[in-house]
């Protein structure tokens, strides 16, 4: 999806705040981008260890940053744009263990973005610096495109702790929304080349990884399947939604899944990826 920073900043500021009076009033796909409590099922059944320190690489508007910063010690939200940092801080700023850092994962500069006064000499650097529990990517593949995603990842991989996990997700390119006529709304990756972008992970730094498929897709998930769990034909309804635009409509999402699970081809027309990297063994 286009980045939309300003647009949700206008509706914060039309709404005071209240994102459920957004939701309510509203009818764009940004808004429920940015705002749906759906948003955050895509990490709520993860534990993390007392404690926590997590990464969060891309700001995402905040929608699953309140999630992660209820479940640990230090959230750090890492994201190059101000106006996405803004977003984050004005929905989650009261939160004391929130540090918002502008900066890229490969490029230096980095600083503490509106430090709270009473938050001492925190230093964007030496927060980086300690490794940590969990790292999440969230909506950061336009960043790099397919060209330097391997690149990202294996960089995004260098902040975990031993024992540690990585997560990021991503759009399925072969999607059954795009066979049924659903316009792409950002870069996107085949079951193959995900997968291999783990694979080399695993490779390069060890580890192992397992792959999981939210649906209807990572924004809105209702369901989280996984390699070790895959759905029975019927299982996966209510996946016709169509909550980041109209498109075209060419058939029925749910008989195509139900023949793609029947025929064992659930996971390569899965809307949306979730790999889930441990830097150890899951």
């Amino acid at each position: 999806m286009k980045d939309c920073s300003y647009e949700i900043l206008d509706l914060w500021n039309k709404y005071e705040g209240n994102t459920e009076a957004a939701l309510a009033g509203e009818t764009s796909p940004q808004c429920l981008y940015a705002f749906s409590p759906l948003r955050e099922n895509l990490f709520e059944w993860m534990e993390f260890p007392k404690g926590a320190r997590i990464l969060q690489i891309g700001s995402d508007y905040g929608a699953c940053t309140g999630l992660l910063a209820g479940r640990s010690k230090v959230t750090a939200v890492l994201d190059p744009r101000d106006e996405n940092l803004e977003v984050n801080r004005l929905r989650h700023g009261q939160r004391e263990n929130v540090v918002y850092i502008r900066g890229d994962l490969f490029l230096g500069g980095r600083r503490i973005y509106k430090p709270r006064e009473d938050a001492g000499q925190e230093d964007a650097d030496g927060i980086l610096g300690e490794p940590f529990d969990a790292v999440i990517l969230c909506g950061i593949w336009d960043w790099y495109g397919k060209e330097r995603a391997c690149e990202a990842l294996l960089e995004a991989a260098s902040y975990v702790k031993p024992d540690g996990i990585l997560a990021a997700a991503a759009e399925n390119e072969a999607g059954v929304r795009y066979w049924m006529g659903a316009q792409a709304l950002e870069t996107a990756f085949l079951e193959v080349e995900f997968r291999e972008l783990f694979e080399t992970l695993k490779k390069e730094r060890g580890g192992d990884f397992m792959m999981y498929y939210p649906v209807p897709d990572y924004r809105y998930p209702v369901s989280v399947y996984s390699d070790a769990y895959l759905p029975q034909p019927g299982d996966v309804t209510n996946i016709s939604a169509r909550l980041d635009g109209e498109g075209l409509w060419f058939g029925s999402e749910e008989e195509a899944m139900t023949k793609a699970c029947r025929n064992g081809e659930f996971t390569k027309f899965a809307n949306s990826f979730l790999g889930v990297w441990r830097k150890g063994s899951l």
